[in-house]
């Protein structure tokens, strides 16, 4: 047999085996570099920190939809992030020249709480967790089936 239609062979056999070696493996490169790095998110002139395991979620995405609440106008902005196993969720209502009081802050009737030196207010339901602070004319609402995750989007 010629030398080089062995060799030929002899090099696809070793690609066959290679290929089949790697895909046989549950090739992690997350466990090999580590997680992606965390992602700096701007909303309505606000930044939020969102761990780099999520991807943003654009079915749940508003920019500057303008609404009728009680006797406001306001503009909504929402952002949503996902992983394989929670969400995170941004909401922001920039009500305009209207200083928001207590009430429109904790819509929800939630539990008066510090997180991340912010006070605002913990609502939960079947679905998760909402913190919802005030700052300036607008009332910003973090959303989580994860309450750990909420501090570190605001911090």
């Amino acid at each position: 047999m010629n030398k080089k239609i062995l060799f030929a062979l002899s090099v696809a056999v070793v690609a066959i085996v290679a290929i089949g070696t790697v895909s046989a493996i549950d090739f992690n490169l997350g466990s090999i570099f580590g997680p992606p790095p965390d992602q700096n998110v701007t909303l309505d002139g606000e930044t939020f920190h969102i761990p780099g395991t999520f991807k943003e979620n654009t079915n749940v995405s508003k920019n500057a939809t303008e609404r009728d609440y009680y006797l406001f106008k306001s503009t909504e902005y929402a952002k949503g992030y996902q992983n394989e196993t929670n969400f995170i969720n941004i909401l922001i209502f920039d009500y305009e020249n209207t200083q928001p009081d207590k009430d429109l802050i904790n819509y929800n009737n939630g539990t008066a709480k510090n997180i991340s030196g912010l006070k605002g207010f913990m609502y939960s339901d079947a679905v998760g967790y909402t913190f919802s602070y005030g700052k300036g004319n607008k009332v910003i609402s973090i959303q989580s089936d994860n309450e750990a995750l909420i501090g570190p989007v605001i911090a």
